[in-house]
C-alpha cells in the first residue's frame, strides 16, 4: 500500500500486448491494489479477453484509430487526482508508481517524467538513442531547459492539469507535447532516472514516422498559440 493509491490511475493503451499485461496488471497490484487501471485496447489478439479477467477497466478502440486518439481516451479516462501512464509491454519499472505519486502529493510537482535515457538502455537500437537524445537536446535550447526524454512512456501527471494542455491528438509521439507543453505553461515538472527493460511482444515502433512527428510536435509546442 502507498499514500493516496486510492487518487491513483494507471492508464495504457494496449495493441496485442497478451504476452504481457496479466504481469504488468499484477506488478501494478503489488504496489497498492487500490490503484484504478484502465487500458484503451485496439488489440486483435487475447489482450482484451485477458484484461476483462483481471477486473480491469476495458475501453475498446476498434478498429485502431492510432497512438493519439487512443493516449487522449485514456488520459481522460479517470477522475482520480493523479494519473500514471504506463506502456503495457513490461519495459517500465512499475514500483516507481509510488515515487512518482509523491513526488505529485507531498513535493508539489505538476508532471513527472521517467528518463530511460541517463545511460543508452540495452534493449534500444543505438540509433534510436542517438536520435532520442538529439531530439531532447534541441527541444532543450528551444524551452531553455534540460528535457531528457521526450518519448517516455512512463509519467505521472495531476489529473486537472491535463485539460490545460493543448495537444494534437493526431498522429504518433503525442508523448512528446505531453512533456513540452507542461514545460512552456509553467508547470512544475520533475526529470527521474528510470531503468528501462527489453519488452515483452513485438514493437509497434515506425522510427521514420515518429522522428517526423517528433519534429512537428517540438515545433508545435514552442510555437503554437495557448489556449486563452
Amino acid at each position: 500500500m502507498i499514500n493516496n493509491g486510492d487518487k491513483i490511475a494507471v492508464v495504457m493503451i494496449t495493441l496485442n500486448e497478451q504476452k504481457a499485461i496479466r504481469k504488468v496488471v499484477n506488478d501494478i497490484r503489488s504496489v497498492d491494489p487500490r490503484i484504478e487501471i484502465i487500458i484503451v485496447d485496439s488489440s486483435t489478439d487475447d489482450t482484451p479477453k485477458i484484461a476483462k479477467t483481471l477486473e480491469i477497466k476495458v475501453i475498446r478502440q476498434f478498429p485502431a484509430m492510432g497512438y493519439g486518439p487512443a493516449m487522449d481516451v485514456a488520459l481522460k479516462a479517470s477522475n482520480k487526482e493523479v494519473i500514471i501512464t504506463l506502456d503495457c509491454d513490461d519495459t517500465y519499472p512499475v514500483d516507481q508508481i509510488k515515487s512518482f505519486s509523491n513526488f505529485i502529493f507531498f513535493e508539489g510537482y505538476d508532471v513527472v517524467d521517467g528518463n530511460r535515457l541517463s545511460s543508452k538502455p540495452k534493449n534500444m537500437p543505438f540509433i534510436n538513442f542517438i536520435a532520442n537524445y538529439l531530439f531532447a537536446l534541441i527541444a532543450s535550447v528551444l524551452f531553455f531547459e534540460r528535457i531528457y526524454d521526450l518519448h517516455s512512456g512512463m509519467r505521472a501527471y495531476k489529473k486537472k492539469i491535463i485539460e490545460n494542455i493543448p495537444y494534437l491528438v493526431d498522429g504518433v509521439s503525442l508523448p512528446v507535447e505531453l512533456i513540452l507543453w507542461p514545460i512552456r505553461l509553467g508547470y512544475k515538472v520533475k526529470f527521474v532516472n528510470i531503468n528501462y527493460k527489453e519488452r515483452l511482444g513485438m514493437s509497434k515502433l515506425e522510427p521514420l514516422k515518429a522522428a517526423w512527428w517528433t519534429v512537428v510536435r517540438i515545433l508545435r509546442a514552442r510555437f503554437a498559440k495557448k489556449k486563452n
